[in-house]
């Protein structure tokens, strides 16, 4: 087997790189200021997490910010990671669902025993703020089915517990940590490496969703918010001329 690969990036000029090799440093091979700004990049088409590897020869893009895959990416991490964290901060009892992307932006269903009304998107605003500032990595471990179960079992996440085992894959069960927290998340990916690459972001609304949209299922709370590179961006989107 060859000890190297040959990677074809999207001007389609080529270059040779070790087996096992990163999309970090593959970005790093291409340059040190296009390493310091990737958030994640693709093989063969497919999204990936910055630090997964590849194997053989493929065809390579790198996402920054600037580009549309990369601002899909930020506001997933926002969703899954930062709004999700905040929602288990404040309302440490809440059962964590989803938190998909949604054109410009992104929401987050969660059960809670407490009542979260729109007063409370400011508090919880303040939450993930606190949370980007701390500007943690963002790691990725991959699990077979039954430890991943068992992972959001011991948390009494019980959503999370009845995706994986609904999901008729076996392995590679992608969990999320946050720096030194304890909290982690159930995604398919990719995140940002690290809660620093964060834009702006504000929540919009909020309101109630049944638990994968069946009326006989129970009703969740459901966050919307938006989410940009800049504070400018952000604003040209709150308040269009």
């Amino acid at each position: 087997m060859s000890k190297e690969i040959t990677i074809t990036l999207p001007d389609g000029s080529q270059k040779q790189a070790p087996v096992g090799v990163s999309g970090l440093e593959i970005a790093t091979m291409i340059g040190a200021g296009l390493a310091k700004a990737a958030i994640a990049y693709s093989v063969n088409g497919e999204q990936r997490d910055l630090s997964d590897t590849v194997n053989k020869d493929a065809d390579i893009a790198i996402y920054t910010i600037d580009s549309d895959e990369g601002l899909e990416i930020m506001r997933h991490t926002v969703a899954a990671q930062v709004l999700a964290r905040a929602i288990k901060n404040l309302y440490p009892k809440a059962k964590l669902a989803i938190g998909p992307t949604i054109e410009n932006g992104f929401y987050y269903d969660f059960l809670s025993d407490e009542r979260v009304s729109i007063d409370d998107l400011p508090k919880i605003e303040k939450e993930m703020e606190k949370i980007v500032a701390s500007k943690s990595d963002i790691t990725k471990t991959i699990h077979p089915k039954k430890e991943a179960i068992k992972n959001f079992k011991d948390l009494n996440e019980d959503y999370k517990v009845k995706i994986i085992e609904d999901s008729e894959q076996e392995d590679d069960f992608q969990l999320y940590n946050q720096g030194d927290s304890d909290f982690i998340d159930l995604c398919r990916g990719p995140h940002l490496p690290s809660l620093d690459k964060v834009g702006a972001f504000k929540l919009t609304k909020i309101a109630g969703a049944y638990w994968k949209g069946d009326s006989n299922n129970e009703m969740l709370s459901r966050i919307y918010g938006t989410a940009w590179k800049n504070e400018k961006d952000l604003k040209k989107y709150l308040t269009p001329v």
